[in-house]
């Protein structure tokens, strides 16, 4: 467990102080972070038969650095709690949500919502799903904090989530089994300071979809198919991306019907947006993803030109080759969560923008994955 510890807040360190911006530091970090769920994942069958004592002391341990990070991030970000987003992706969001709530506007058509001024007109409208705007809604009616503690209830979603999903793996383990686990997902979730700078300072939004994400595969774990079905949906039709490669995970010889419709059900707000104006949210929500020039934050800026091929390659290499890993195999949701996890770190790295938001997607698979994994790799030392 502490090894998984120890290299964990390394990797969170290097993205939070030494360069987040240039791409050979990310891409080292998530590679680091690949290299270990490859390994917890690979030792899943290892007996872990870990002593009463030690899973007291993890948790103890656990806690008692749960609540030094809780008190440091807490009185550091949770003034701007109350403040309005800054972050283009916050901003554009609250600005959206006003123009269709409050005055009945298609934020879609909007040329003043994004001042991203380098983007054809076409593309100057909202970047983000529909059922983003349902998501922030309070903050048409509070626009000064009500961004921002829909964010934060949306954080308090997924760590309840995380928590439940731990809950259903390791029911044949004992309750301190669970314990630990819990207290060192908590740790692992919570820790990272960019976290909070994204969610509480500068406001991104991609809680919501994460949070959803994570509810419905707590439904896949209860076999409530439907319901999960509907989670993953709206999580698509919020923000396509990492919803669409977590759906792909479910892509099998044995999907569930009820699954389909209720993903079908979810993407309600997408298809009745198609309706009002399918070439506003073509162009603004999907066109514009797939035609960005790559910035200086991926490995397209120190890659020559004749090489850019590689990574579109590299992504529907990785794709391709879990589906046809996954068709025939009923899959429980730890092996759906860990082909998730490796294949969103392939997308990540090789995509033409590799922001620091998008970090979020990653801090609860993490956590999970370490969690439930934690005494694999060391199993003697463990006892």
């Amino acid at each position: 467990m502490f090894v998984c510890l120890i290299s964990i807040i390394c990797i969170y360190r290097l993205f939070q102080n030494y360069d987040w911006g240039h791409p050979l530091t990310k891409f080292l970090c998530f590679s680091g972070l690949f290299a270990l769920v490859l390994l917890l994942y690979k030792h899943r069958d290892q007996e872990d038969h870990v002593g009463l004592i030690t899973l007291k002391l993890e948790t103890i341990f656990a806690l008692a650095l749960l609540s030094l990070f809780l008190f440091k991030m807490l009185s550091t970000y949770l003034p701007f709690a109350t403040s309005a987003p800054t972050v283009d992706i916050g901003y554009t969001t609250q600005h959206a949500v006003e123009l269709l709530f409050q005055q009945g506007q298609n934020p879609y058509l909007d040329q003043t919502i994004n001042v991203r001024h380098e983007l054809a007109p076409e593309h100057r409208g909202f970047h983000y799903g529909p059922g983003m705007l349902l998501g922030y809604a309070l903050s048409a009616a509070m626009p000064d904090g009500g961004y921002k503690l829909t964010s934060i209830f949306f954080l308090s979603v997924t760590a309840v989530s995380l928590c439940m999903l731990l809950a259903h793996s390791l029911r044949d383990k004992g309750e301190w089994e669970f314990y630990s686990a819990c207290a060192i997902a908590m740790l692992l979730f919570f820790m990272p300071e960019r976290l909070w700078l994204e969610v509480l300072k500068v406001g991104a939004n991609d809680i919501y979809p994460v949070a959803l994400l994570l509810a419905g595969l707590v439904l896949v774990q209860r076999e409530q198919w439907f319901l999960a079905g509907i989670l993953m949906g709206l999580s698509f039709a919020t923000k396509f991306s990492p919803a669409a490669f977590l759906l792909a995970m479910f892509l099998r010889k044995d999907i569930r019907l009820h699954f389909l419709i209720g993903c079908a059900l979810g993407t309600v707000p997408l298809l009745a947006m198609l309706v009002w104006d399918y070439q506003g949210l073509i162009e603004n929500v999907f066109i514009l993803r797939f035609t960005l020039n790559y910035d200086a934050t991926s490995l397209y800026s120190i890659t020559p030109d004749v090489l850019h091929v590689l990574f579109p390659l590299a992504q529907l290499s990785a794709l391709g080759y879990l589906l046809v890993r996954n068709w025939d195999k009923n899959l429980p949701v730890e092996d759906v969560i860990v082909c998730f996890t490796l294949l969103l770190i392939i997308i990540e790295v090789t995509f033409k923008e590799i922001h620091a938001n998008h970090l979020i997607w990653f801090y609860p698979l993490i956590a999970y994955i370490v969690a439930v994994y934690r005494h694999k790799l060391f199993p003697k030392i463990s006892q």
